[in-house]
């Protein structure tokens, strides 16, 4: 797996982090990081919605270069992964409004969260010799999780909850995490799986 993946897979919290901290700092009084969304700082209403352009941008692309670097994992799953980076920066360019909201990122923000929640169901392998974070248990382990929290921010979402940004916050913390997490693991493969592994995907 090249090092450049890895990189990738660092970069992409670091985008959103950054991306939250800086353009939240930018924001009026008035806005929560418990109740108000991330995508609400890449509004046309947000003050510098730049900031968070750039961050939604930025871990879009580093989630396409790991999938495409993460060899290890079965090819479906970075497929997902990579439509999931994709969405993620086409969100970027289809801000919500100053008043209402739009349909349109909506559908992508969504696809988004989906994509790169499920991407570990596909991306898992059974051999014996596969890295623990790419076997069965733990990819659908961290898939059940993220289910968790994407319920729990759908939830606050179409209940108008004081808890939207939270639980928004969590999920998407969640799934730029994990492809670090099995980056790592990965990483520390044998060269003999990596070449299994490349000529069964």
């Amino acid at each position: 797996m090249p090092g450049w993946a890895v990189v990738s897979a660092i970069l992409a919290p670091i985008f959103l982090l950054g991306g939250l901290v800086l353009a939240t700092a930018r924001q009026s009084a008035s806005y929560s990081t418990t109740r108000d969304t991330i995508s609400a700082l890449g509004g046309l209403a947000a003050t510098d919605r730049w900031i968070m352009v750039v961050g939604f941008t930025g871990m879009g692309i580093c989630f396409v270069l790991t999938a495409i670097g993460l060899r290890p994992a079965m090819l479906a799953g970075r497929v997902v992964m990579a439509f999931g980076g994709v969405v993620t920066l086409a969100s970027a360019f289809f801000p919500q409004p100053v008043q209402g909201t739009s349909a349109m990122h909506g559908l992508v923000a969504g696809a988004g969260f989906v994509a790169l929640m499920v991407w570990p169901a596909f991306a898992f392998r059974t051999e014996p010799y596969a890295p623990w974070s790419l076997r069965p248990t733990a990819s659908l382990l961290a898939v059940g999780v993220m289910i968790v929290l994407l319920f729990w921010f759908a939830y606050e979402l179409f209940n108008r909850g004081d808890q939207i940004g939270l639980t928004e916050r969590f999920l998407a913390g969640a799934e730029s995490l994990w492809p670090v997490v099995v980056v790592f693991n990965a990483r520390q493969l044998n060269p003999i799986f990596v070449a299994l592994a490349s000529e069964k995907t």
